[in-house]
């Protein structure tokens, strides 16, 4: 379950300083200026905007508990709160100075940041919905890129308005008034309105009927509000409508959201354990076999990963070695993990040479694999007696061999196609012989392309590197000092792929 870090905490914490000091300034606003000096109807729309806000704070603070208590993070969410919170504090600042000369600037600044914040909440509705239903596509990035132009039009226009009056001006007097391109002001809204529309009716199958129907109602009901208000000065209900219809969204979707996680984070829990217990963790595994040493190491990116690795003997005199990484993250390459791995160990302890293994496993993942996932495979069976290895590389990374008493250097012969991506391929089978004090390093590309906050990859230089730094190590030893040494490299960047290592010492007969 994923959580706040400490510094993002404290900073939401500040945020909701700031809410109470706007709603205490609010109010220390009204004292001032004397409910006896406001019209009704200004008191009327103080009164909701008060409120509002209130509002706004007691519904941040359910959301900051909900992210805390479900790990569900909607930071767009929590941009419409405030940006609706600080659309209701100008409104209210607009009607207590409206008809004060004095504080004409004041009241023409407050108008232009109330008019910005319509825009900037649209915009951030349509990323909350993008994010909601993960659309990540072409369009939908064309469609922003879009948005971010027309929101920045939009801006500068309100920025112009303050010199040229398009769409309101402050009189002399102190008083506000529209001029008849007030609508102009809309329509960056409606357009935005529109395609968020379109994007909630074409993905409303991936939600329930009333939490589609909630996110419908936030898009109607305040825009539907803005457009009664156009005609009739006096009420601007807009904002604290858009807060309660937030609220109501968020007790439909955002609540139901988090409880779908806590029950999603619970089988994803019970699917590492049973990932967890079909890759082997004993070391050393065969404790009455001196004829060689193996170590490994698996830290996957997500709950569950692609990756994984495997030893098992043949026969008496057979070591098969195996390490794989799946196409894909999370559940389904983890799956598609456990369904190769069974295969390639059957097929092996069956008698089938690594070549031929592969071969017949290639097949049967290919029928019916309509996902198109695919593995790359490393596989090699080692004889103890006399040090013969059958290897073969199924569009895996190549291998490091250490040579008693030399370096780490890579192994680089030809490679395979990946299993399950073409029917009927052969598999390359090569050959070579291990000397006592041989040492084979085998990893999946989790490890080289391993990337910090700058985008660099750890690579394959490093990691020869650090190995032949620490050629000397045990071999626990010498994974530990590898993957510390990524974790160092990627540092605060989050880790995107497993990252799994492999190591095997030959001792001879």
């Amino acid at each position: 379950m994923e959580h706040l870090s400490k510094k993002r905490i404290i900073g939401i914490a500040m945020v909701l300083v700031v809410f109470v000091l706007i709603i205490a300034i609010s109010i220390r606003i009204l004292v001032w200026r004397g409910l006896e000096n406001l019209k009704p109807e200004y008191i009327l729309n103080v009164g909701v905007d008060v409120f509002g806000m209130v509002m706004g704070s007691v519904l941040f603070i359910c959301c900051l508990i909900d992210v805390q208590r479900t790990g569900v993070r909607n930071r767009y969410f929590f941009y419409l709160i405030n940006a609706t919170f600080l659309g209701l504090f100008t409104d209210l600042i607009a009607w207590v100075v409206d008809g004060i000369p004095s504080l004409s600037y004041v009241n023409l600044l407050d108008n232009t940041v109330y008019y910005m914040m319509l825009p900037i909440e649209v915009m951030y509705f349509w990323l909350y919905v993008r994010v909601l239903f993960e659309k990540e596509g072409k369009r939908e990035k064309i469609a922003s890129l879009i948005m971010n132009i027309g929101l920045m039009i939009s801006i500068l226009m309100r920025l112009i308005n303050i010199f040229t009056g398009i769409y309101f001006t402050i009189d002399s007097d102190g008083h506000y008034a529209r001029s008849s391109w007030y609508p102009l002001s809309m329509v960056y809204a409606f357009f935005t309105t529109v395609v968020t529309v379109i994007m909630i009716v074409r993905n409303r199958k991936r939600l329930k009927g009333h939490q589609v129907a909630a996110m419908l109602i936030y898009l109607f009901m305040p825009f539907a509000m803005s457009i009664f208000t156009m005609f009739t000065y006096g009420l601007s209900f807009n904002y604290a409508m858009i807060m309660i219809v937030m609220l109501f969204m968020y007790c439909v979707i955002n609540i139901n959201q988090g409880r779908e996680k806590i029950i999603n984070d619970r089988e994803l829990k019970t699917a590492a354990v049973i990932q967890e217990s079909v890759i082997p963790h004993t070391f050393p595994p065969f404790p009455d076999r001196k004829e060689f040493e193996i170590y490994a190491l698996m830290d996957a990116a997500k709950d569950v990963g692609g990756d994984f690795y495997d030893y098992f003997f043949t026969d008496s005199d057979h070591l098969c070695l195996v390490i794989a990484d799946v196409s894909g993250k999370g559940v389904p390459a983890s799956l598609f993990m456990m369904i190769s791995k069974i295969l390639i160990k059957s097929h092996i302890q069956a008698g089938e040479s690594p070549g031929t293994a592969l071969y017949n496993v290639n097949n049967i993942l290919l029928d019916g694999n309509t996902t198109e996932m695919f593995v790359t495979v490393w596989m090699a069976v080692v004889e103890l007696s006399t040090g013969k290895v059958t290897e073969v590389n199924a569009g895996h990374e190549n291998p490091v061999i250490k040579r008693a008493g030399g370096d780490f250097e890579f192994i680089k012969k030809r490679h395979s196609p990946a299993v399950s991506t073409m029917e009927d391929i052969p598999f390359r089978e090569d050959h070579f012989v291990l000397e006592p004090g041989d040492t084979i390093f085998v990893y999946t590309d989790g490890t080289p392309e391993a990337n910090n906050s700058n985008r660099e990859f750890y690579g394959t230089d490093r990691m020869l590197e650090v190995l032949n730094k620490n050629k000397d190590r045990k071999l626990s030893q010498l994974l530990t000092v590898l993957k510390t040494d990524v974790d160092r490299f990627m540092g605060d960047a989050k880790q995107f792929d497993d990252i799994t290592m492999l190591c095997f010492k030959y001792l001879g007969a």
